[in-house]
């Protein structure tokens, strides 16, 4: 579902790679960066745009993190140019690290900060469908107050077998939470 040009939008996405042990963000995540920027190229309204994701636990593998992996998002959507910093929105949970994590504490964002809740949801192709399509349908869908729109980048290298296993892991979280959110 595309998003409607004439309503303001938040939009979210989520980080999937970094570059020289965690120094740098990686060429998936950029990817997903640059599609926010086309969306906004397109014409969708975006008002405000939300990350949560934290330093990861795996401290061997990504040893060179200094930041949060939502700030190095931030950080280089700014250096871009099409987006100032006071319309992102990043958590100050830095122990958000898989999708379920990021996915209620960017719900819990756009609560506390009153921010659009149209949500304008972008990933990787098969990232978003199934995986993310239906989290946040199960978290937010059919509610009055939250519209949600789908904005795949396809290039993207996410497959489709490895997100079908995390769809069958994230329905039970998904419908867990639902009454939370």
């Amino acid at each position: 579902m595309a998003p409607r040009k004439n309503k303001p939008w938040t939009a979210i996405t989520y980080p999937q790679d970094f570059s020289d042990e965690g120094a740098g963000l990686g060429p998936e995540t950029i990817l997903r960066l640059k599609r926010i920027i086309r969306a906004r190229r397109e014409g969708c309204d975006i008002k405000a745009i939300v990350f949560a994701c934290g330093l990861g636990p795996e401290v061997q593998k990504y040893p060179k993190q200094v930041l949060p992996f939502d700030a190095m998002m931030r950080d280089w959507l700014v250096a871009e140019g099409t987006f100032p910093a006071d319309v992102i929105h990043c958590s100050p949970d830095h122990k958000v690290w898989n999708c379920i994590e990021a996915t209620l504490e960017m719900i819990r964002v756009i609560q506390k900060k009153k921010l659009p809740r149209n949500v304008l949801v972008v990933s990787a192709g098969f990232h978003i469908y199934p995986r993310m399509w239906l989290t946040w349908i199960l978290l937010c869908g059919g509610r009055k107050d939250w519209k949600l729109a789908f904005a795949p980048a396809w290039e993207g290298k996410s497959g489709f077998l490895h997100e079908i296993g995390g769809t069958i892991k994230y329905i039970p979280l998904a419908l867990w939470h639902r009454g939370k959110t």
